[in-house]
């Protein structure tokens, strides 16, 4: 086996290999992680949750609003051992009415070894998934937005490289008098135009999400209900010993609800926490029922919001995030 292709299934089986420990489908799996402590904290996917919070439109570009604007937001992940994950945006308003976003997620694998076909040393390289997104998001009347992201993703290992394409559509109903949000999100439609191998190309993960988020009535409390991966309806699993599990009756529809709950204790602060029926079964071997639970919390000062989120992602280990913006 020659030295290139020893980088390029190196690259192969890193995309092979983080599709097994995530949660979420498809060789871009990083793109379904999410980028919000917020959202992190509700369960990993929340697209009807409206707070002038620009990280949350990553996810369901519907809910770029004027309110965001002026808003830069960075944020961090240890996703397991070595593997990291990085976001940052700029957010603005667009036309008073609606808004734009442009930003960066950003996974790094770490550092590898390298080694020719006779076994010789070649030095260290690195791997990363690198995407560049542009959105936009636009009022429809007074209850209706909608909003479209537009995604340019490369992999870059050692000195080799592969490109792809992605598109998500997102739509929301909101109701500020009966505190109830309605979203719908189709994400990751797209594919590959470069590969690594010629041989062998990776997946989008294309997603079907809809959520709702109701506020209690005369109680600083709000529930979070989101149906995701829809498209994948016949989810199954493997286990540690490498035996197949399949989805049956109702445990197949719990496999695609996430169920997340907020305590809004003022507009400087909440406290959140999210559960993940598919989680506690597939990492239920490290940790049981706490495998499938989120939590986290937020803080807003004037001009500065930060955030924290830990949840469970992958069967190894569970995932802190940190988030900070600031609002010029």
């Amino acid at each position: 086996m020659t030295q290139n292709r020893i980088i390029i299934t190196t690259g192969c089986c890193l995309c092979a290999l983080f599709s097994a420990w995530a949660q979420e489908v498809g060789e871009y799996g990083f793109l379904e992680l999410p980028t919000s402590t917020h959202a992190a904290a509700l369960g990993g996917t929340a697209i009807s949750v409206v707070e002038p919070e620009a990280a949350l439109a990553y996810q369901n570009p519907a809910l770029l609003c004027p309110e965001m604007s002026k808003q830069v937001t960075l944020s961090y992940m240890n996703y397991v051992s070595d593997i990291n994950l990085g976001y940052a945006s700029y957010t603005g308003a667009f036309r008073h009415v609606g808004g734009w976003q442009a930003g960066v997620q950003y996974l790094s694998y770490g550092d590898f070894k390298g080694y020719d076909e006779n076994g010789v040393s070649t030095g260290t390289f690195t791997a990363k998934d690198i995407a560049l997104y542009g959105s936009l998001g636009l009022p429809i009347n007074e209850h209706w937005r909608w909003g479209v992201t537009a995604k340019a993703i490369i992999s870059k290992y050692e000195s080799y490289s592969a490109f792809a394409m992605g598109v998500d559509a997102g739509l929301n109903y909101y109701d500020e008098v009966e505190g109830r949000s309605i979203s719908l999100v189709v994400s990751n439609l797209g594919g590959q135009l470069k590969s690594l191998d010629d041989n062998r190309k990776c997946n989008m993960p294309t997603q079907l999400s809809v959520g709702i988020t109701k506020e209690v009535e005369h109680l600083p409390f709000c529930f979070t209900l989101t149906a995701y991966n829809l498209f994948d309806w016949d989810h199954d699993y493997y286990d540690g010993d490498g035996s197949k599990h399949e989805y049956n009756g109702g445990e197949q529809i719990l496999n695609h609800l996430l169920l997340g709950v907020e305590w809004v204790a003022s507009d400087y602060f909440y406290l959140a926490a999210g559960y993940s029926y598919r989680r506690q079964s597939e990492f239920s071997g490290s940790g049981g029922f706490l495998r499938g639970l989120s939590m986290g919390g937020g803080l807003n000062w004037r001009q500065w919001k930060a955030g924290v989120s830990y949840a469970s992602y992958n069967a190894i280990d569970g995932s802190l995030m940190f988030q900070l913006s600031y609002t010029f």
